[in-house]
């Protein structure tokens, strides 16, 4: 029997973070069809920046740090699909979510791993406060944009408001309901 994998990365620094539920009820809908799920949470991690010195294009897109990002590269080449989950704290993806976002620079423009990734859907799911979608919009496109580049199957990208209160997702049941379609059409 072969199982999928889906790898679930939290960006969120915050206790009862909204973005961690909403990843969590994705995840429950995946694992309720027999799906292997894994949530890393990047702010518990040491990813460094990109050093954007070219390393990658010169050794097969092994990137020259070698610091937390290691266990999240395999983690990608591993799964089946991913849901990249984000606050947006001003008008984007949070510090977390773009420096790993960066770090896949290494995998640009490498034909082995746009193969490997050509079969695997991401998916974005980002909660936020007051601030209008139209404000982020643009931002979320370009991060689905940046997994296109590197081959992914784009997925749904999904914004939640009114998420400014840790925990207060939970008693959203029509936002909870839309992280688990999220979730249940990923594969």
């Amino acid at each position: 029997m072969i199982v999928m994998k889906v790898l679930g990365i939290n960006t969120s620094p915050r206790k009862e973070s909204n973005v961690r539920i909403a990843l969590e009820t994705a995840l429950k809908a995946l694992e309720a069809k027999d799906v292997e799920c894994e949530i890393v949470d990047v702010n518990a991690m040491v990813i460094s920046p990109c050093q954007g010195d070219n390393y990658c294009k010169e050794h097969e897109s092994q990137c020259a740090l070698n610091d937390d990002m290691v266990e999240i590269y395999e983690k990608i080449e591993e799964a089946d699909g991913i849901i990249l989950a984000s606050p947006i704290y001003f008008c984007d993806v949070n510090a977390q979510a773009k420096a790993v976002i960066d770090r896949l620079y290494s995998y640009f423009m490498d034909e082995t791993y746009q193969e490997l990734f050509s079969s695997k859907k991401v998916s974005i799911i980002a909660t936020h406060g007051a601030a209008p979608l139209e404000a982020f919009e643009s931002s979320l496109n370009t991060q689905m944009a940046a997994f296109q580049v590197l081959g992914f199957q784009p997925g749904d990208i999904l914004a939640l408001n009114d998420n400014n209160v840790p925990g207060s997702i939970k008693d959203k049941a029509e936002q909870l309901k839309q992280a688990s379609e999220l979730g249940e059409k990923l594969l």
